[in-house]
């Protein structure tokens, strides 16, 4: 049995089998449609359902909350339809921008940490890719799957710079560490993403970063000294070692640039206890009542379901949460299993 699903923003429609996704079914129909992470965690392909039913897939409640539900929100990567629907992706509180798809080439490399390769690309059109800070792309290197990374320069710049971690056994990761060279070509799709900046939001910052998810939080902290943003932020950045803390230079250049940025590096072999269980004292120690407060969270997905829990019972309100969580190919095909 197979449903018809309604995409309201572009009058699309395509058929939907009932034990495939909605956001599935869009990809292998070719329909255009933001999505990310796929496994309902990031909230890019979060979609109000104007008419129908669907169930409810696994995903994390930051995404989707129970009041969303209720009000008639889905995460089209996490729905399956029961009926035929009409739905609509949002954007009100989404940065916009034109989904682009363009051919690029590496203009530099350097070995930021151990496991952390820094990719500088170019693109082949002359036109600066437009984004808002904290999102990320999909890149393609020669002979590898497509992976997301995110922007960590400042929107604007003719070069673009991602972070990427060398994870054990994976084979886009690993080209990239041991064999990517200045010259070779990228293939690039984005912008995507919702964990951007609201720099109309007013409220004081907290920002957590692990390992590479370094990556948009500079890019949103870089925007923020750029848009002279005043409220007080707070920077941690959470490593195993203090060989895995980089780019603490510029780190340290926005602090005394911006006296209302704060930063606190976190290392897990210091102090004693395990690098979540240091995180976890270190936010609890100087954070009290975030009642008002906006936070940007990038790293794992433990991190980030770790530390959401902890700012959230300081009274974060979920929905100024941002968050993307890093998966491997390994974690995410776990869980698409799971479901």
């Amino acid at each position: 049995m197979s449903f018809t699903v309604t995409v309201a923003n572009t009058s699309s429609t395509f058929e939907v089998a009932e034990d495939t996704t909605i956001i599935q079914a869009a990809v292998a129909s070719g329909v255009a449609y933001p999505y990310g992470c796929q496994v309902g965690r990031c909230g890019t392909c979060k979609s109000r359902l104007i008419d129908g039913e669907v169930d409810h897939l696994p995903h994390t409640p930051f995404s989707l909350t129970e009041k969303d539900k209720q009000s008639g929100f889905i995460l089209a990567c996490r729905s399956r339809p029961r009926s035929d629907c009409i739905v609509a992706w949002l954007g009100s509180d989404t940065a916009d921008h034109p989904l682009r798809q363009e051919a690029g080439r590496v203009v530099h490399l350097e070995r930021a940490a151990p496991d952390i390769t820094i990719v500088h690309m170019r693109l082949e059109e002359a036109v600066p890719l437009r984004f808002s800070a904290g999102q990320y792309a999909e890149l393609t290197f020669p002979g590898c799957p497509p992976r997301h990374y995110s922007m960590a320069n400042q929107p604007g710049s003719d070069t673009l710079e991602f972070h990427v971690r060398h994870v054990p056994d994976g084979s886009t990761s690993g080209y990239v560490a041991r064999a990517l060279k200045v010259g070779d070509p990228v293939f690039l799709r984005g912008p995507v993403g919702t964990a951007h900046l609201r720099p109309r939001q007013t409220g004081p910052i907290v920002a957590v970063a692990g390992g590479s998810g370094l990556a948009p939080i500079l890019s949103i902290l870089g925007a923020a000294s750029a848009l002279q943003l005043t409220q007080p932020i707070r920077l941690y950045f959470a490593a195993r070692t203090r060989e895995d803390l980089y780019r603490e230079e510029q780190i340290r250049a926005l602090t005394e640039n911006n006296s209302n940025i704060a930063y606190t590096p976190v290392v897990a072999n210091e102090g004693g206890g395990g690098g979540r269980k240091r995180l976890r004292e270190v936010l609890e120690k100087d954070l009290v009542d975030l009642q008002g407060w906006r936070a940007y969270l990038a790293g794992s997905p433990q991190l980030v379901d770790g530390v959401t829990e902890i700012l959230v019972g300081r009274g974060l309100a979920p929905e100024h949460c941002h968050a993307d969580a890093f998966f491997t190919e390994a974690e995410k095909a776990s869980i698409l299993e799971a479901s």
